[in-house]
């Protein structure tokens, strides 16, 4: 009835789950923030989501894992004493191939969302209505501004390239902490890149040589255009070509 849950996508490759340790970790600070009492521990989870998978049948997928409050006997904004409900899906999917990525056109729109993006709650109609918007303007997402800040796309991480450094906004309760993000901060510096987490203007947005959003679905997304601003040529940039070159042998060396 209040959105009341909180959620978290895990990528599969070759029947195995990447980044899980992680991405756990983030599920078990989500219920800490909102105050709902972990169902499992954590190998529990480890075990139902290996259950999941083996069951599922499918060796490249994203698993969907949500767990809200529980069923009250009224509706009242007062937390209820119940268990929580644990709610598990696998879809498959399949990373794009390198040529097969198109880059994106965003529009930049007002984050008028709640101050606690980071943390991952279901409750998501203010990006939802963002997204559908850019849609409906022809654009294929939407990066979202809050007081001239670039903060985050409506289900990403923001990354820009200005010469050689790549830069990304810090963390903060204004943007999620996405795993995704961090996997290609560590990327990058493994491949000697300069990363730097910074506040970002809207304006440099435009400035920046190459432009990129990712996540758990879309891993690492060039943006070619912004507002019908070309960023660079509108092509994916030789950083991105880089970049997701070492992010695919990085997912060979799932533990």
């Amino acid at each position: 009835m209040f959105g009341d849950a909180i959620y978290e996508v895990m990528p599969v490759y070759g029947g195995r789950i990447f980044t899980e340790t992680e991405h756990l970790a983030r599920l078990s600070r989500s219920l800490n923030e909102v105050k709902i009492s972990p169902p499992m521990t954590e190998s529990q989870w480890s075990l139902l989501l290996r259950e999941a998978v083996q069951r599922s049948g499918e060796r490249d997928a994203l698993i969907y894992v949500q767990v809200t409050r529980g069923v009250a006997p009224t509706r009242s904004h007062v937390y209820p004493n119940t268990r929580p409900t644990v709610l598990v899906t696998v879809t498959p999917f399949k990373p794009l191939a390198r040529e097969a990525v198109v880059p994106l056109s965003v529009k930049t729109a007002l984050d008028f969302r709640w101050q606690r993006a980071d943390i991952k709650v279901t409750s998501l109609i203010a990006n939802g209505m963002i997204k559908n918007e850019a849609l409906a303007e022809g654009y294929d997402d939407a990066v979202m501004i809050r007081d001239g800040k670039v903060t985050e796309g409506t289900a990403s991480n923001v990354f820009i390239v200005v010469g050689d450094e790549i830069r990304t906004p810090p963390k903060s309760w204004q943007l999620l902490h996405g795993i995704t993000r961090a996997e290609m901060i560590d990327t990058a510096r493994g491949c000697g890149m300069e990363v730097v987490e910074t506040i970002i203007d809207e304006a440099e947005l435009y400035e920046a040589h190459e432009l990129w959003l990712s996540s758990t679905g879309l891993e690492l997304a060039p943006v070619g255009r912004v507002n019908d601003q070309l960023i660079g040529d509108g092509k994916a940039g030789p950083i991105w070509h880089q970049m997701f070159e070492a992010f695919q042998k990085r997912k060979q060396t799932i533990d």
